[in-house]
This record gives structure tokens, C-alpha cells and sequence, in this order.
């Protein structure tokens, strides 16, 4: 052993001695630079990221969570010439805070958005300060990305505030638009206490992006209330201000840029809970979002407060809260044509309205009734969460009278051609409960359906007694023709899954032993690919065994529109899939297609309006390998597939050599 390392080390004494050979090995392959900034790191482009340039810096920590993202902590630190993200393992915790001195070492890598710093390692210097300057960003500068990661100053009001377990989200409108700025929870502190202030927040930009690493949004990571300044307080009272009327909302005021919230009194005309509140004050109505669930009766006064914004070019308040003013103030219905409703003057006010009743649509969850008055086509939508929604005995053809509050959709194209040239555009009634529907005439059971179908009956009973021989010849081909068809359907539901369609293990078999066949006759290529769905079970779990259902039907499409209509899709049983690949011309053609499977199952599943993210874990393996041998190529892309799952998911792994597979597998 000793003369063989003598020898190794006197050939690269040898090499290194030669004129140019170090040079010529370094030329080949010359070493990565080390980045010794945070700018450096972060304005390199996502293809050089992707090469693991080597980073050492000293920064500061700005902001530090784990438990924010279930995949990393959520670290940012700034050497003052850039901030830069570092996801880190969530566990152990560090004991890292805002200001604490830190040496920073890892690679550069792509990360979700921009470049980042993988593999990093932070050692504890010591403490020190948060960046002093923090530029204020144009909203348009936070959603060009140019400020991601970046330490940043917002300005503007808060306008909501949401509550998590471990951490809380504030909505502040600033003057170029809204932002939601998050933050670590802190025990004890009172957050609703904030709405309607006027405060500067100092935190990192982070971008908002979708799947395919589009930026659609942007927020603040703020490491704490510390980093919040209260410019303007806000009233101790919201409702102790003075009430102004529903007319004068948004009305010019010089000077204002931010509006703080206004406080608007009225009767209540409809309460749709945790929704929509609409409220009547002389002559003027107004509507409103509200997540409050506290009950209110319609006629009751109440005060209102919330922030002045425009919905469907019409004033509203966001974020309305109300509460019960003493006395009463039922509103007056007017019995109105719809012309009269069309023009807009009774918008959000309470009405009666005529019309026939000529569809009904439950599409969205809300009852939508469809009516018509002459040449005009309106709806009156009843909330689902109204009781006895569900079963009503409204008849279309009839003449229906409803009392609801005056929707009117405004055409927004209107907009450029002159002052107070908005126009309508559609009307709709918005129903407070069934008791809001009253029939006037029902239709005649008598119609042109009904007439049809008794003269059927009629001619059917007359050319009974003539067709007698006829029917009975006709009854006997019938039951033949079902006893055949029963032979069909039995054959075709013992060989195709009850739940998905797809061919079962029986027919699979049949069809992996005649391609083999035809592969061995024509000289060509089978593909075998086997798929395991990732995280199917907690899908289970969480939605239940319906929504899983679900889930198999639309993998099992995808997969169909994934292949050719001469490959075989089949389901094994449980969430195991396998597809075979006749007549490949080679064997990559099915690693291909793998891939292409991967990406498709990835792909996010709506079930029923929750979207559900798997993925699949795919064995390839070719005939190539097995020579024509059924059960020995079905054990391979199993064990393939296993490798895959064990990799990390959401990938696919090529049968090598059992052996290696066997390795592999024991190794994870």
C-alpha cells in the first residue's frame, strides 16, 4: 500500500511539474468565483445561479420565522448592499433575532423566485443593528420584482387584520395600491387595535408567484410590531365620529389622498351574513362586503363604518363593521317596471318588480332566478345560506312578483365618453329569503308539452290493438339484444375498473402478453411504466374518500391524454397505474413519455373548489431489458418505481440492473 501511494504521489509531482499541464486542466474546467456580497449573490441571473457559485459574507439578520414555510425557515439577512433569502432547515431552531451579526456561508441556487443562498450555514457573530436606510418602493416597483428580498419602507392605512396561529397579516393601503405585510404573532398584543392607523412598516419585500415562477403579487415580511411606527393613531371610537350621509361618500375632498374610514348611518333593507350588508338612509342605498355573522334584522338602524372604495363602478365600504342603533326605520317598497329599474336611479334601493319566471340556476351555490318583463331579461339571486333554499316549488311559465334590493351592473366601456356617462349595463334583484317570492299566476297544466304527450297516449292505444304480433316479435329481439348486451357490459366490467374505466390487472395482462408478442415479431420496443401517486393518502385523509375519487378519475385522464390511443392505460388498485408503450422505436421514447406524465399529474386538481396538489413517483423499464419475460419485467418497473418514490418524489427512475435497484433501496 505504502509503495502504490508513493508511486500516485510521484506521478502528480510528475504532472505538476510539466510545463502548462495544471494550466491546461484548469482551462478545461476553471473554478467558480466566490461571491462575498449579498448584491452579488442576488442580481446574478437564474441560469448562473444555477451553476452553485460559492458565497461567504457578513450581514445582519432582518428577518427570522420557522415556522412560516413548512419546507424552510424563512431567514433574510442584509450586508448593506443587498438582502438576500436563505431557506434553512426548520429544525434545530437557531438563536438568531432581528440585529444579530452572522457570517454566511452556502452556494447560490434559483430558489422559488430569484436567486437565493442553498446549503447555507450561519454562524453567530454578534449583535448589532437593523439596516438604517430603508428606501420607500412605488407599488409598481414592488410588483416588477425589483426590490425582491430587499429591505423596504411602506407608508399607508391599515385597513384589516387577520389572525393566524403563529403569525398575523395586515392589509395596508398605500397610495399606489394594497399590500399584505406578515409577521411573526407576538403573545398579547392587540392587533385590531391598529385598523385605520396611518404607519410605517419596515420589513422585506417578498414576491407573490405562481407554479410556473410568474410573479402576481408582492408582500412585506416584517420581523416584528418594533419595525411598525404609528404616524396617525387611529380614533379611539370609529363610531363615536360623525356620521355622514350615504350621498356625500367619495365626494371630492381637496387634499385627501389616503381616506380613513367613514361612519354612515341607515335602516338595514337586506342582510345576507358574514356577506353583504345593504342599508337604506333617505333616498340613497348603499351595499357593502361584511364578514360579520351577528344578526340584524331588516328595518333595524344601524351605524356602519368601513373604508370608502369603489366596487363595479359604484361607491361601497371594504371591511365594514356595523352595530344595532336604537329605533326603526322600515323601508317603502315601490312597485316598479323593470325600464324603470334599468335607469339606474333606484340602484341598491328596495323594490318590487313583475316578471316570468324562465329558468332557474344553482351553478354558483346561490339559487339564480332567470325572468323576463317584455323585452328585458333579469335575475334574483336567493344566498344559499338562506334556509329553504334548497327545496321550492316555483314552476317556470309563472308570473312571480319579488321584493329584493336593486342590483344595477354598470357597463365599465362607458367610462371614456364624458362625465356621468356610466351606463347600466344588467339588472338584478338580491333576495333577503323564499318569503321575497310571490306567485302571482301559475302556468296552465295544459301546454303544447303536456297536449303532446296525451295524443301519444292516445295514438299509442289505437295502434295497440293492431300491433299486437309486432310487439311480441319485437319484445323477443329485444331480450336478445339485452341478454347479449348484459354478456358485453359483464365481460367489459370484469375487465375495467368500476371507478376510473380503465382497464383492470386481467385485461392488462392479456394486452402486456400480446404486445410482447408483437415486439418480439416486429422487432420493436415495449415500454412498461409504473405509477405510484405521492401524497394521495392525505388527500384521503384530509377531504375524504369522495374527493380521493375524485382525484384517481382526473389522474387517470390525464394520463389517457398523455399517451397515444395505441398505448394501454390500467389501474392496479389504490392509486398504482400502469401504462404500456407498444411499438417504442426506442427505449428513451419511454423516459419521455415519463416525464411528460410527471409534469402533467403535477399539475394542480380542482376538487370542488379546493386545489389539490400531488404528484406520482414513475418506474420505467423496457423490454429491452427482460427479453419477453411478462412477470420478470412487472417486477422490475415495480422496483423501479419504489426507487423513484425513495429519490424524493415526483420523478421518474429508469431500470438499470436489479442489483443496483437493490442497492438504491437499502441505501434510502
Amino acid at each position: 500500500m505504502r509503495f502504490l501511494s508513493t508511486i500516485a504521489t510521484l506521478c502528480v509531482t510528475i504532472l505538476l511539474c510539466v510545463p502548462g499541464a495544471a494550466q491546461s486542466a484548469e482551462t478545461l474546467n476553471p473554478p467558480l468565483r466566490t461571491l462575498t456580497t449579498a448584491r452579488e449573490a442576488h442580481d446574478i441571473s437564474l441560469e448562473e445561479a444555477a451553476r452553485g457559485y460559492p458565497i461567504r459574507f457578513r450581514g445582519v439578520v432582518t428577518f427570522y420565522d420557522p415556522y412560516m414555510d413548512s419546507r424552510h425557515a424563512a431567514l433574510f439577512v442584509d450586508d448593506s448592499t443587498a438582502s438576500i433569502f436563505i431557506p434553512i432547515p426548520n429544525r434545530p431552531i437557531l438563536p438568531l433575532k432581528t440585529g444579530t451579526e452572522v457570517e454566511v456561508t452556502g452556494i447560490s441556487g434559483t430558489g422559488d423566485y430569484a436567486p437565493v443562498i442553498l446549503q447555507g450555514r450561519v454562524k453567530v457573530i454578534g449583535d448589532s443593528r437593523l439596516p438604517r436606510n430603508a428606501p420607500r418602493p412605488t407599488m409598481a416597483e414592488l410588483l416588477a420584482g425589483t426590490k425582491d428580498g430587499q429591505w423596504v419602507e411602506i407608508e399607508g392605512i391599515i385597513h384589516a387584520v387577520r389572525l393566524q396561529p403563529r403569525d398575523v397579516t395586515l392589509d395596508v393601503a398605500t397610495v399606489g395600491g394594497s399590500i399584505s405585510a406578515v409577521a411573526p404573532r407576538e403573545p398579547g398584543h392587540d392587533y385590531d387595535s391598529l385598523i385605520d392607523a396611518k404607519v410605517q412598516i419596515r420589513g422585506n419585500a417578498v414576491p407573490v408567484f405562481n407554479g410556473n415562477r410568474q410573479m402576481v403579487g408582492a408582500r412585506i415580511l416584517f420581523p416584528s410590531m418594533s419595525q411598525v411606527r404609528i404616524v396617525q393613531p387611529p380614533p379611539p371610537d370609529p363610531f363615536a365620529t360623525q356620521a355622514i350621509p350615504v350621498a356625500q361618500l367619495l365626494w371630492f375632498s381637496p387634499g385627501v389622498v389616503e381616506r380613513h374610514r367613514a361612519h354612515i348611518r341607515g335602516s338595514v333593507t337586506l342582510d345576507w351574513p358574514g356577506r353583504k350588508l345593504c342599508i337604506q338612509e333617505s333616498n340613497h342605498g348603499l351595499c357593502m362586503e361584511s364578514p360579520q355573522l351577528d344578526p340584524v334584522q331588516v328595518g333595524q338602524l344601524v351605524d356602519v363604518v368601513g373604508f370608502p372604495a369603489v366596487s363595479d363602478l359604484k361607491p361601497t365600504l371594504e371591511n365594514a363593521s356595523f352595530r344595532v342603533a336604537q329605533g326603526n326605520a322600515p323601508s317603502a317598497v315601490k312597485l316598479v317596471s323593470t325600464r324603470e329599474a334599468f335607469q339606474g336611479e333606484l340602484d341598491r334601493e328596495l323594490i318590487q318588480i313583475e316578471g316570468e319566471l324562465i329558468g332557474q340556476d344553482r351553478a354558483t351555490g346561490d339559487l339564480t332566478l332567470v325572468l323576463r318583463s317584455g323585452d328585458f331579461v333579469f335575475s334574483a339571486i336567493l344566498p344559499k345560506e338562506i334556509r329553504g333554499v334548497g327545496t321550492l316549488p316555483w314552476q317556470e311559465g309563472s308570473l312571480i312578483r319579488v321584493t329584493g334590493i336593486c342590483n344595477i351592473r354598470m357597463n365599465p366601456k362607458t367610462t371614456s365618453q364624458g362625465a356621468e356617462s356610466v351606463q347600466p349595463d344588467s339588472l338584478g334583484i338580491l333576495l333577503r329569503s323564499p318569503d321575497d317570492v310571490a306567485v302571482l299566476h301559475s302556468p296552465s297544466w295544459w301546454t303544447a308539452g303536456h297536449a303532446l304527450v296525451v295524443l301519444s297516449i292516445v295514438g299509442a292505444f289505437a295502434c295497440a290493438s293492431f300491433a299486437w304480433i309486432f310487439v311480441l316479435r319485437r319484445r323477443v329481439e329485444q331480450q336478445t339484444q339485452a341478454i347479449r348486451l348484459n354478456e358485453g357490459r359483464l365481460r367489459h366490467l370484469s375487465q375495467h375498473d368500476m371507478l376510473t374505466g380503465l382497464p383492470n390487472r386481467f385485461l392488462l395482462n392479456d394486452r402486456l402478453s400480446v404486445a410482447l408478442k408483437r415486439g418480439e415479431r416486429f422487432d420493436s420496443v415495449l415500454g412498461v411504466l409504473m405509477i405510484d401517486l405521492d401524497g394521495f393518502k392525505e388527500v384521503n385523509d384530509s377531504l375524504g374518500h369522495l374527493s380521493g375519487d375524485l382525484v384517481l378519475c382526473e389522474v387517470a385522464a390525464r394520463l389517457l391524454c398523455s399517451v397515444r390511443q395505441s398505448d394501454t392505460v390500467a389501474r392496479l388498485g389504490g392509486d398504482e397505474f400502469i401504462v404500456l408503450l407498444p411499438d417504442l422505436h426506442h427505449a428513451s421514447e419511454a423516459e419521455s413519455i415519463a416525464e411528460k406524465l410527471v409534469a402533467s399529474i403535477s399539475e394542480p386538481i380542482d376538487v370542488k373548489g379546493t386545489r389539490v396538489q400531488i404528484s406520482a413517483s414513475i418506474g420505467v423499464c423496457t423490454s429491452q431489458e427482460q427479453c419477453g419475460d411478462a412477470e420478470r419485467l412487472m417486477h422490475d418497473v415495480d422496483a423501479a418505481m419504489y426507487l423513484a418514490k425513495a429519490s424524493g418524489r415526483n420523478r421518474f427512475h429508469v431500470y438499470s440492473d436489479a442489483r443496483e435497484i437493490n442497492r438504491s433501496l437499502t441505501q434510502s
